[in-house]
């Protein structure tokens, strides 16, 4: 239900009338019925609705354009019906129920595995690139590449437009060769090009053990005539080991790589919360897309571990020899005279080779900073300024002592009141 319907709820909310100059505008109920009048009758609807009511107009030529083009009717289960590479829950049926106890489609699952998000992640850090790349920064395809390299756990990406190759491909070696989970979530209207790219790329069926691929569009605005018109992800961001993510303008196509301008944000720590639970909620909102058209290559044999070569056969004679408790002990002398041979050899090997014992130098102690007010002064000779201390105690009008120990007179010498203001 949304935000809005359980407010309704609420007897003692008020709904305050807001108009376009204020910042919290929002929802008009003049702009939803201009909306339909387009949507079930046309252009020139729009145009007399928004003469009669004089409402200012919201929607410029593109978005006219792109609604009347995008308007459909709409039909209940028709969603649960197989599109043009893609695919839904098992569930075909839909359920007549207004509470039903079970959903419609089944609810797709991070079956790959998740990062954890209950810890804390770090500290935030942030840096920000750009395209064509400023002084000193590289390119963003190549800041991407590298953090797809990096990923250790998991990557998602969330992307509008996703036609480019060499990213494709470190994604499919990510999850083949380092068994890293790869989730895919791209814009309906894109399948067909991201199909066509999967073509290109060269998969084979043991790319998609460790990937999934779904994709999902904007919301839905449903009209009182059965017609529904849906907007499109336009979010592009790629979640890597719940640590990272990065997040900007930049689509994973050639054209944005090399022609278009770009900026991408690069986050570490904490801040990247947002970017799982973003992506959690794109993708139990998302439907599958069917890969089952593709020409995939058989699935590679795994690389064989290399193993030491295999010993000769031994001959019987030697095999009974070998079974003689003396060859025991003759083999035990070899080997301790062949480890005593080798850690002679590195000990030769670390020697000097002029045959000089090499003595480690002394470290030079610096002396502490000398502050420039002391340079030229000469050194004070503290022992003849030694506290002295009479005993017994001194009498009351007794205010100090100085601290100098002169030959001349008495060791403890007493400064009275009357010597010390000559009274």
């Amino acid at each position: 239900m949304a935000f809005s319907q359980i407010q309704c709820l609420d007897d003692n909310h008020v709904n305050w009338r807001m108009n376009e100059s204020k910042p919290e505008f929002f929802y008009s109920e003049d702009q939803r019925l201009a909306l339909e009048a387009l949507i079930q009758e046309g252009r020139d609807a729009f145009d007399k609705f928004i003469q009669t009511r004089k409402v200012r107009e919201f929607l410029s030529e593109l978005e006219l354009e792109k609604l009347l083009r995008t308007a459909e009717e709409y039909n209940p289960g028709s969603e649960h019906t197989k599109g043009e590479g893609l695919i839904d829950g098992e569930d075909g049926a839909v359920s007549l129920q207004y509470w039903p106890e079970r959903s419609d489609t089944s609810i797709p699952d991070l079956d790959m595995g998740w990062p954890d998000s209950a810890s804390y992640r770090g500290v935030t850090r942030v840096t920000v690139y750009t395209q064509p790349p400023m002084e000193g920064h590289t390119h963003i395809k190549e800041v991407v590449r590298k953090t797809i390299a990096q990923a250790q756990k998991v990557i998602a990406v969330a992307m509008d437009m996703f036609t480019d190759v060499d990213i494709f491909r470190d994604l499919l070696d990510a999850s083949f060769k380092r068994r890293v989970a790869v989730y895919i979530i791209v814009e309906a209207s894109g399948v067909p090009h991201f199909l066509s790219m999967c073509e290109r790329a060269g998969m084979h069926r043991g790319h998609l053990k460790n990937m999934r691929v779904r994709c999902s569009s904007g919301a839905e605005f449903y009209t009182r005539s059965s017609k529904k018109v849906h907007g499109s992800m336009s979010q592009k961001f790629m979640f890597v080991d719940g640590d990272r993510a990065v997040s900007g303008s930049y689509s994973f196509t050639w054209t944005a790589s090399r022609l278009d301008r770009n900026l991408i944000t690069v986050l570490t720590g904490h801040v990247v919360d947002t970017f799982d639970k973003q992506f959690r909620e794109l993708y139990l909102m998302s439907r599958g897309v069917n890969l089952s058209k593709i020409n995939f290559e058989d699935e590679p044999e795994p690389e064989p571990i290399p193993q030491p070569p295999p010993k000769p056969p031994v001959s019987a004679a030697v095999a009974r020899k070998m079974i003689n408790p003396k060859y025991a002990l003759v083999t035990s002398n070899i080997a301790e005279t062949s480890s005593k041979a080798s850690s002679e050899k590195n000990s030769v090997k670390n020697t000097n080779p002029m045959g000089k014992v090499m003595r480690p130098q002394k470290q030079k102690v610096e002396p502490p900073p000398l502050h420039p007010g002391l340079c030229d002064l000469e050194k004070a000779y503290l022992i003849h300024y030694l506290p002295t201390w009479p005993e017994p105690d001194p009498s009351s009008d007794v205010i100090g002592f100085i601290n100098i120990r002169d030959s001349k007179k008495p060791v403890q010498v007493h400064l009275m009141r009357s010597e010390r203001f000559e009274t």
